[in-house]
């Protein structure tokens, strides 16, 4: 389908020279839609809704029927990287992702590299289905190898860092191997998202906060060695949780960057990077009034900017009212020219 603008593309591109806030959200498909809630009610396992690409395509849609949105994001997760490589992992009711296995149970945790791409096949279907019925940009995604690695690490969502620390003290050459052998496969799963009609990629790198002086040797090279193989047509925007941009900016060849709701829009809207994020979605609680007043408050700051998206610094909540998240991008969707 013809898309109907360009502007999330140009921003990030920072040539966007219209007097309008380009605008997509994280988790903009999810968990505090009814909609949704309705398909995954549907399925007892997440990972066999995630397989089905018409549903899919659904999930990707649902918030653009609702929303003035200038992107969309393929409906899928993070985890599929390590599910393709041979450690299933299921979704838990209340305790979130659990792993067939794990590093800190079994310190010879193997992955596989042997028909990865034919495991994710359902990703690439779902990615040319999506593309062939919107009229905005695609986004593919990625986890980060740091990340993938911590969930690997620990089975599910680590509670603390002090075990994966001294893990990576004493084992660091397993470590490398691990983030290594995840990076080969996410080489081969952006080119299949590209390929399948993403026209930019965010990699997630959800636990990077973890990391301190270490960042850059155990998830920052990485990030930049994948980065570094995408066509330099396809933007990359890294979003590293619980971190601020100032100790990554000036060690990667990344330029779109998507701010942590702790760092500061403000002190990076002037360099020569895209920026979108930092928005926190607990605002999304206030009262229409303000609500209002907070979107015409925002336009009126970066109507001007060419490298701004609107977006979040987390992703969206459960808790989260779709009928104020209207409100909000309605109001500040009216004031384009």
């Amino acid at each position: 389908m013809t898309l109907k603008n360009n502007i999330f593309l140009d921003a990030l591109k920072r040539n966007n020279n219209q007097s309008a806030v380009p605008v997509w959200l994280l988790r903009q498909a999810g968990r505090y839609l009814p909609e949704y809630m309705k398909i995954r009610s549907q399925y007892s396992d997440f990972f066999d809704m995630i397989r089905q690409p018409e549903i899919c395509k659904e999930l990707t849609m649902q918030p653009l029927r609702r929303f003035p949105l200038d992107a969309a994001i393929t409906f899928t997760d993070i985890l599929t990287i390590p599910d393709a490589m041979g450690v299933p992992v299921k979704f838990v009711k209340g305790k979130g992702p659990i792993f067939a296995d794990s590093i800190i149970k079994n310190s010879r945790l193997a992955l596989t590299s042997n028909n990865v791409r034919e495991n994710l096949s359902y990703v690439f279907e779902a990615t040319s289905l999506i593309k062939e019925n919107i009229t905005v940009p695609l986004i593919g995604f990625t986890g980060s190898p740091w990340t993938l690695f911590v969930y690997l690490f620990y089975g599910e969502s680590p509670k603390g860092r002090d075990e994966i620390n001294a893990y990576l003290k004493e084992n660091t050459a397993e470590t490398h191997s691990y983030l290594k052998a995840m990076t080969d496969v996410i080489h081969g799963y952006i080119d299949e998202q590209v390929n399948s009609g993403a026209d930019c990629i965010q990699i997630f790198d959800s636990w990077g906060g973890m990391l301190d002086q270490d960042y850059e040797e155990f998830s920052l090279s990485y990030i930049n060695e994948i980065a570094d193989n995408v066509s330099a047509d396809i933007p990359i925007i890294l979003y590293t949780r619980g971190k601020t941009i100032d100790s990554i900016v000036e060690s990667t060849n990344i330029q779109c960057f998507n701010l942590d709701i702790s760092d500061d829009i403000d002190r990076h809207i002037n360099k020569p990077i895209a920026i979108q994020g930092n928005f926190d979605p607990i605002k999304f609680n206030l009262d229409t009034a303000e609500l209002e007043e907070l979107a015409c408050s925002i336009f009126e700051k970066y109507k001007g900017k060419t490298n701004y998206v609107f977006n979040l610094g987390s992703g969206l909540t459960p808790d989260i009212d779709p009928n104020k998240v209207e409100v909000f991008l309605e109001k500040l969707f009216s004031l384009r020219s």
